[in-house]
């Protein structure tokens, strides 16, 4: 017999002969659709959301279809010997075939020198040992003798594709299976077995025990391991590459659990789901009682110091309104001072460490990563939908968006069958967890076929009140305990169903609970009065918010972001990442939440503020909310006794709150704030304004004046660092990129320059003002020292900056001091010789030829004003 395809080593398995039946045709062909991905024969690919639905996708005719019988197939190995079949074969056509398994090939795909080779074997606890002696103990034990900084261990994504046996593997299938996969076999080389259905059953069945292994063999082992040693897990477990693993299961065994996201890019990763892969590390957390989700993060693959901080904002805001609350940044070089500036670096990963330009300004941008995560912590999330996902393998969940039944203001998770039979019960008509977490109802896939102990479970919690929405199963999945195992499931589905048939008849009760078919998650949620959790309206077209909301025992969190950034173009678009963010949104927000106090805690500056612009009604507290350009903010619910407070604003006579009636406006027209016991107005526009209280009293303010604006975008002094390259001193007399000077140390600069000028301001313009300064377009990084008071890094637009408190009438001072990135520096460096370049580094992209056209714009580009905004301030 011909020895099958060998990689490094082979040994085998099994020899089997059967007559072939003039009915049987090969999979591939015309018997079981999509072969290859269900018998693992082929992975989904090595990125994005894959195409899990082919694993139920079945050809029309599939049930005319012959297969071979199990009765029939002949074991032949105690002829086999040194690859020869001594065999005595009855009369007729017979098929012999020789089983046996192998290396895939698959090796690190990204490793240190020293450190290449094939991939463990995760199915195989011999080789975990392996493993785990050669290099996971030595590290511990490395590092416990040093100290006590030493936590968690933690491994990378799945990148090494499928597998499909090892060692042991037919004893761990009938351990998990409950029967002998051995006269299954055919059907993982191209034949029928019984029927299609079976064959079918069998190679999930086949699949789940691969993922089964996956998680004791591996993964588990790996926890077991840790905790022996005082540590925790985790790993990216859950793919989020094709992995042959049930994520939501594998994942759940970490301390707390790992996926990834990626910065925008135009060449690797361009697509959400292929950049966002999220989602399911908040669902096992959500659903097995952990706190904190983390993701790796910003990675990037062909960017080299061309991501700053405000290019990675709108993507770090999407993960965190998915459930991140820890962000495990990639990547956090160490290059020691010898290799020079900006060192050696990784090839992937968003660079931030002390050798970026930015590194003095990092402060401030990590501040706002510090307080999203910290709030983003606190208590439980909430969430309306809970969906079983399924119990087959591969299984993953990535977008928050995979979800598309469910409207907007309704979120959701989706759990494993572990978490479903082993930690939900309910109260109060809700599915709930022992820590607390909550959803309405419980939906599960719209498939025909079902786990029977999930289905055991779903029983049970209908009977205890839980609406469940979902279609009647036929079939247990895979093949243990069948047919017995269809039996039952047709037994409590016509218990659970009873006449439902989606049309006539969509709801069925049982015990204290129901059970619906026929009806959309909407529909129900709105039948059983659970309105959205946040609802809102733009006076602009197309506004586009997320949210996500956490509850403690007193406190009430919501985490709303602007989705848009650029007029017009949404924030998951790549565009050209030197255009400044302008689409500010004005909205009125709807939260589920009654009998509290709302306040504004602003992530950017720490700062938080009352708000005295709200109305309860039926349930829900309407805010009038102002974002800027991808603007993000927490709306924080506390329990404290209510202060009278503004119910509606008019604007020269038409409504501006709660039903704003001036559409097409994007930017705030007034703001009213509480200090010190004192009302003040702030008016952006001018107008005759009429607030109504919450006591009856009356407040007007009124102007009919345009604020004052002063351009001071003319003539500028400009000091670089000479140690880079630059002139120490440049007098501009309009604001432009340094890309476009003529002098090369200004063309080629990178690193910190710092503009100054004078200005005078007329004492006029002082009174009763507030004073708004706005740098416009600023690449990359930007703070400002007005009158000798330096003020807070600016990393991200709008540009502006609150100088109230500084500006003076007559003269003043203005220094902004503005950072750029490595690229242009080291594209200067390209052509130079080696001796007199300013840069070192591993890096080489920005050799070659063509890298003139990465140079990055840079500098202050403007326009600079000031702007001297009205404010009344007064009490009641």
């Amino acid at each position: 017999l011909p020895q099958p395809e060998t990689k490094l080593l082979y040994k085998d398995i099994i020899v089997q002969a059967f007559k072939q039946p003039d009915t049987n045709f090969p999979l591939k062909d015309k018997a079981i659709k999509n072969w290859e991905l269900k018998s693992f024969k082929k992975d989904f690919g090595s990125q994005g959301v894959y195409p899990l639905y082919k694993l139920r996708e079945e050809y029309a005719d599939s049930n005319n279809i012959q297969g071979l019988k199990k009765a029939d197939i002949i074991d032949l190995t105690d002829k086999f010997n040194n690859g020869v079949l001594t065999w005595d074969a009855p009369e007729g056509d017979w098929t012999i075939i020789r089983y046996g398994w192998t290396c895939t090939g698959a090796a690190t795909s990204t490793n240190s020198d020293g450190w290449q080779g094939l991939s463990v074997d995760h199915l195989n606890p011999v080789a975990f040992k392996k493993f785990s002696d050669d290099v996971i103990l030595p590290l511990i034990q490395t590092a416990q003798s040093a100290g006590n900084s030493l936590h968690f261990l933690q491994t990378d994504s799945w990148e090494m594709g499928t597998v499909g046996w090892t060692n042991n593997f037919a004893n761990e299938f009938k351990k998990f299976r409950g029967y002998d996969l051995t006269p299954y076999l055919p059907v993982l080389a191209g034949r029928v077995v019984e029927s299609v259905e079976q064959s079918d059953r069998f190679l999930q069945d086949y699949r789940k025990t691969i993922g089964d292994c996956v998680v004791a063999y591996h993964y588990q082992l790996f926890s077991d391991l840790a905790h022996q040693h005082g540590l925790g897990i985790h790993p990216e477990s859950g793919g989020p590459h094709s992995a042959p693993v049930d994520a939501l299961k594998v994942m759940a065994i970490s301390e707390f659990p790992q996926g990834e996201f990626w910065a925008t890019a135009n060449t690797h990763r361009v697509s959400d789901a292929a950049r966002l892969a999220v989602k399911q590390s908040a669902c096992v957390a959500h659903t097995n009682g952990k706190r904190f989700v983390a993701a790796e993060g910003p990675t990037s693959i062909g960017p080299q110091w061309e991501r700053s901080p405000r290019d990675l904002k709108s993507n770090i805001d999407r993960v965190f309104c998915s459930g991140v609350n820890r962000i495990v940044w990639h990547t956090f070089t160490s290059s020691p001072k010898e290799f020079g500036l900006p060192g050696n670096e990784y090839f992937a990963g968003t660079h931030m460490n002390p050798n970026v330009t930015w590194w003095k300004q990092a402060g401030d941008f990590i501040s706002y990563l510090n307080r999203c995560t910290y709030m983003l912590s606190q208590g439980l999330f909430v969430a309306d939908v809970l969906y079983y996902y399924g119990d087959d393998v591969p299984n993953f969940v990535f977008l928050k968006e995979d979800v598309k039944d469910l409207a907007f203001g309704h979120d959701w998770d989706k759990c494993s069958k572990e978490a479903l039979v082993n930690r939900v019960s309910v109260k109060d008509q809700k599915v709930l967890f022992p820590d607390g977490m909550s959803y309405r109802v419980l939906v599960l896939p719209s498939e025909n076929a079902i786990d029977l102990e999930v289905l055991r479970k779903v029983e049970s919690l209908v009977k205890g009140g839980l609406t469940v929405i979902a279609p009647r199963p036929i079939k247990a999945t895979g093949l243990t305990n069948y047919p017995e195992s269809d039996q039952e499931v047709k037994a409590i589905a016509s218990r659970l169903w009873g006449a439902i048939d989606g049309t006539k008849t969509t709801e069925n009760k049982y015990g204290k609970g129901r059970v619906i078919w026929g009806k959309d998650v909407n529909t129900v949620l709105a039948e059983m009065n659970v309105k959205p959790d946040l609802e809102f309206t733009g006076s602009q077209a197309n506004t586009a918010l997320d949210y996500l909301h956490r509850t403690t025992d007193n406190m009430e969190v919501y985490f709303v972001v602007n989705r848009f950034g650029r007029k017009g173009i949404n924030d998951f678009e790549f565009r050209y990442l030197t255009d400044l963010p302008d689409r500010y949104e004005q909205t009125t927000c709807k939260f589920r939440v009654t009998g509290m106090v709302p306040e504004l805690w602003d992530p950017m500056t720490g700062q938080t503020k009352q708000i005295l612009t709200y109305k309860e009604e039926n349930g829900q507290t309407t805010i009038p909310l102002n974002f800027e350009p991808e603007g993000s903010q927490f709306i924080v619910f506390r329990k404290a006794a209510k202060a009278p407070h503004i119910t509606k604003i008019e604007k020269d006579g038409k409504m501006l709150f709660p039903n704003n009636q001036f559409k097409g406006v994007d930017k705030q027209f007034i703001e009213v704030v509480k200090t010190g016991g004192k009302i003040s107005s702030t008016i952006f526009e001018p107008g005759a304004y009429t607030m109504t209280w919450s006591d009856g009293k009356i407040r007007k303010s009124n102007l009919q004046r345009t604020n004052a604006t002063v351009s001071l975008s003319d003539k500028w002094d400009l000091y670089f660092d000479t140690r880079w390259g630059g002139p120490e001193h440049v007098k501009v007399d309009t604001l432009k990129s340094w890309t476009l000077f003529e002098d090369k140390g200004i063309k080629y600069y990178s690193g910190n320059a710092v503009y100054k000028k004078t200005f005078t301001v007329n004492p006029d313009n002082l009174k009763d003002t507030k004073v708004v300064l706005d740098l416009g377009n600023v690449l990359e990084m930007a703070s400002i020292t007005i009158n000798g008071n330096k003020m807070a890094v600016k990393w991200s637009a709008p540009f502006q900056f609150d100088i109230t408190g500084y500006v003076k009438p007559g003269e003043n001072r203005l220094e902004v001091e503005v950072v750029n990135l490595w690229p242009n520096r080291l594209i200067g460096d390209s052509k130079l010789p080696v001796e007199k370049r300013l840069t070192k580094t591993n890096i080489v992209k920005y050799e070659d030829p063509g890298s003139e056209k990465l140079l990055r714009v840079s500098g202050l580009l403007g326009p600079v004003n000031l702007t001297f905004i009205h404010r009344e301030l007064g009490g009641m």
